[in-house]
């Protein structure tokens, strides 16, 4: 070969790579009918591979429109980007179900959860790869994998017109060359075949009637808890407990046990589909201490609460567990970066003379990452904090008197000290998981008990065993007034080099590594790709209308304001390029803000709009 080299060799034969030149735009109008876009499959066989190009566009089928938004350069590069548009008058839903947008979410996820369905049964997903450079490529239909949260997503929309669903197609290859009687099997038969799955009189109206009932009656609740001065709501009848570790479906009951709330913390709220519920409430401005033995219940019972944040499907045990949705888990980091944080309420008069008000390091330790990872929710307006001791370092939580008298010099400041000062002075609601310690006990507003998956209100009890102890030292607020805030700047979001989701937890941002670990709330790698893909676009200056503009902008000012874009035009306000992308699901705000507070390359100061 000359010395132009491979690259330029191909770029001749087949026409230039698309992989890193500049988007093309998918053209407009109908390209043809099905039966056009079929011919030209077949007639192309052994083409060059480029030439799928050709066929970008929308074609017209008999009861719907199919769209190639984007045909993927190579066999080897990431799947095709297409889509389906089918009218409302050929879907055939009643209006009724999908009049409000809460009811058009729950319907584009029943409708995904049968697309997916079909997808696995049918192995429309499954790619062909007949071994070696000259094999067969390609040839999968790829949708959205939905969980047990029931999410705002792109993988499906529904509007006021029709329904879109957006899917990912291998454009089949032999070596390089076209696959045209392949293609045409995929794009003009299972394409159809799987339109067919969408259709109303493909399912079960009972059921989806349920679906889309019990997820309007899963957002009622929620905001309803506000009204009642609720943070958090535990059906009775829920079963928290899950399959498996890896699983996270229901664990059959039996041998799961249904919970069930004690009677004096039993509350009743009404639905619009479901009427009257029972169970248990999580008051605002409180602190609440789970207590119990090892394998009794405890931490199930805190997992379910902080999945709270999400509708699920029917049946799945969980439906009706609710929470605010600025719920945070605080849990240990140790080496997360830090940056501006006031943690002085929790660490002050370090060794070094540092300023814990304007905190910084990018190693954080156990106790530091609780601390920051605390204020930071609270920046971003969390009113409902939870901890659970297995995975919160022990020394921010508490710190017993004979410690208090052998190490008096101690910079830390345990959670257990500063509790009812936090919830005076900021609002929030603490939930904590406890087995080891009675420090909270004198703080809590209520205890409960964990036993054999049974639920107590031992708060009586408690405060009995703890009212002979000594007073806890009370010290004025060392929390200011307000929640203080700070100030990133977006230019510094910008990635140094190529970014990509790795998993639900790991994005590869540049040339460091976003660790969302401490981020468990997070239930779908497509939230994930949502939030990777809206720091790229702050970075740009985009979604940021209201947030005040300028060099430096308020983190809470600036998830704010794409939470507000998002609610105005829906998640296709991150699209890129002006390409459909069926892979995001909605991230919650605190979420967006946990990603920005988690990048070591972020520069932050101290907001003065605050």
């Amino acid at each position: 070969m000359s010395g132009r080299g491979r690259g330029a060799y191909y770029k001749q034969k087949y026409g230039r790579g698309g992989a890193r030149s500049e988007p093309k735009r998918t053209r407009t109008g109908i390209q043809g009918t099905a039966s056009d876009l079929e011919a030209w499959l077949r007639s192309h066989d052994n083409r060059p591979y480029p030439a799928y190009h050709d066929i970008e566009g929308s074609w017209s089928f008999d009861a719907f429109v199919f769209t190639l938004d984007h045909a993927q350069a190579d066999p080897y590069a990431s799947p095709s980007k297409a889509h389906v548009r089918i009218p409302h008058a050929t879907a055939q839903f009643p209006p009724a179900l999908y009049k409000t947008r809460v009811r058009k979410t729950a319907l584009a996820d029943y409708v995904l959860r049968a697309l997916h369905e079909m997808c696995v049964t049918k192995r429309y997903n499954q790619r062909m790869s007949s071994g070696g450079w000259s094999g067969g490529k390609g040839g999968q239909l790829e949708v959205d994998r939905p969980g047990q949260q029931v999410l705002e997503r792109t993988a499906v929309v529904v509007d006021d017109d029709g329904i879109e669903v957006r899917f990912l197609v291998g454009l089949p290859a032999r070596g390089r060359s076209i696959m045209g009687q392949f293609a045409a099997s995929v794009l003009c038969e299972n394409v159809p075949a799987l339109v067919e799955s969408v259709y109303y009189a493909s399912h079960d109206p009972k059921l989806l009637e349920a679906h889309v009932h019990s997820v309007e009656d899963q957002d009622a609740l929620r905001a309803l808890l506000p009204k009642h001065g609720l943070v958090g709501f535990i059906p009775d009848g829920a079963v928290l407990a899950r399959k498996s570790g890896a699983s996270d479906g229901p664990m059959p009951s039996p041998p799961a046990i249904a919970f069930q709330s004690p009677e004096s913390l039993q509350v009743a709220l009404t639905l619009p589909n479901r009427g009257v519920i029972h169970g248990m409430g999580i008051r605002k401005q409180a602190v609440y201490v789970c207590l119990g033995g090892g394998f009794h219940g405890k931490s199930t019972f805190l997992a379910a609460l902080a999945r709270g944040t999400y509708n699920h499907i029917p049946g799945d045990g969980r439906e009706f567990v609710s929470v605010v949705d600025s719920a945070t888990s605080v849990r240990s980091e140790d080496g997360r970066p830090v940056s501006q944080v006031d943690i002085s309420p929790f660490i002050a008069n370090l060794p070094d003379g540092s300023d814990t008000s304007v905190f910084a390091t990018s190693n954080a330790s156990g106790s530091t990452s609780c601390a920051a990872g605390l204020m930071e929710a609270l920046e971003l307006g969390t009113d409902l904090a939870i901890f659970d001791e297995d995975s919160t370092a022990s020394n921010f939580l508490v710190r017993d008197t004979t410690m208090q008298k052998l190490v008096p010099d101690e910079p830390i400041t345990p959670l257990a000290v500063r509790a009812r000062d936090l919830v005076a002075s900021t609002g929030v609601t603490i939930v904590l998981v406890c087995g080891s310690s009675s420090a909270f006990l004198a703080e809590a507003d209520v205890v409960v008990q964990m036993e054999r998956y049974h639920m107590h209100d031992v708060t009586a009890k408690a405060k009995a065993l703890v009212d002979a102890a000594p007073p806890a030292r009370r010290e004025p607020s060392v929390f200011p007034p307000g929640r203080a805030g700070r100030a990133v700047r977006p230019a510094s979001l910008e990635p140094h080099g190529k970014v990509s989701t790795r998993g639900l937890f790991q994005v590869q941002y540049g040339d460091e590594v976003l660790d969302l670990h401490a981020v468990p709330q997070l239930v779908s790698t497509s939230q994930t790709r949502a939030i990777e893909t809206a720091l790229r676009q702050w970075a740009q200056g985009r979604h940021q209308r209201g947030a005040g503009g300028g060099a430096w902008v308020g983190v809470r000012a600036l998830v704010d304001a794409l939470e507000a874009s998002i609610n105005e035009e829906g998640l296709d306000v991150l699209q890129e390029h002006g390409r459909l992308d069926g892979f995001l699901a909605r991230p919650r705000r605190v979420d967006l803000g946990a990603a920005v507070n988690r990048l070591r390359n972020a520069q932050f100061q101290r907001d003065r709009a605050a």
